[in-house]
């Protein structure tokens, strides 16, 4: 597929086949992950692969009880070990540029799964504890995102989106308080 078919063919699939995803598959995506940007190249960024049945419903039930998570073969849990943007950045490293460096690793993964002819997703409502508990992470390491990954078993939705002129500005922000 071509970059723009990617980008345009991906939505948040949150039903999944009874399929599981080729170990050739997951490396193909995961080789793509650890190409992730990171802010002084700081590489905060770290994956947890999960195919484990208990550790997906409990990451589900940690994700607010989003348990269409669990159906999926593989999920992947992008995490940020802050330690290493704080060393670099101080308190913006830590705060800011760990969570967006692992927003562009989560999104590559989304769009390899794409490629790769799957369905993904990116949960990032949970409660950071206990998502920390499921997964044995320190408190310096960070969840950013929970990713279900497999053959999607839904159609995408057409969902309306704003057009370019309601959200790119040039030179200086314009106001459009009436689309709010």
């Amino acid at each position: 597929m071509e970059f723009a078919q990617i980008v345009k063919k991906r939505f948040m699939c949150r039903s999944y086949e009874d399929r599981d995803v080729p170990d050739e598959v997951l490396d193909r995506i995961l080789d793509l992950a650890v190409r992730f940007p990171s802010a002084g190249h700081t590489q905060p960024q770290e994956f947890i692969v999960i195919r484990s049945e208990d550790t997906k419903y409990q990451l589900a039930r940690a994700a607010l009880d989003q348990f269409y998570l669990a159906e999926a073969p593989v999920v992947i849990v992008v995490v940020s070990d802050t330690r290493r943007s704080k060393a670099r950045y101080g308190e913006r490293g830590e705060k800011f540029y760990s969570i967006v460096d692992g927003a562009f690793a989560s999104l590559l993964i989304m769009l390899a799964a794409v490629d790769a002819g799957l369905g993904a997703a990116f949960v990032g409502a949970f409660d950071d504890d206990e998502v920390r508990a499921v997964l044995g992470l320190p408190k310096a390491v960070r969840p950013i995102g929970i990713i279900p990954i497999g053959f999607c078993a839904e159609r995408p939705q057409k969902l309306p989106r704003l057009s370019k002129e309601h959200i790119i500005h040039y030179e200086r922000w314009k106001d459009r308080a009436e689309f709010a």
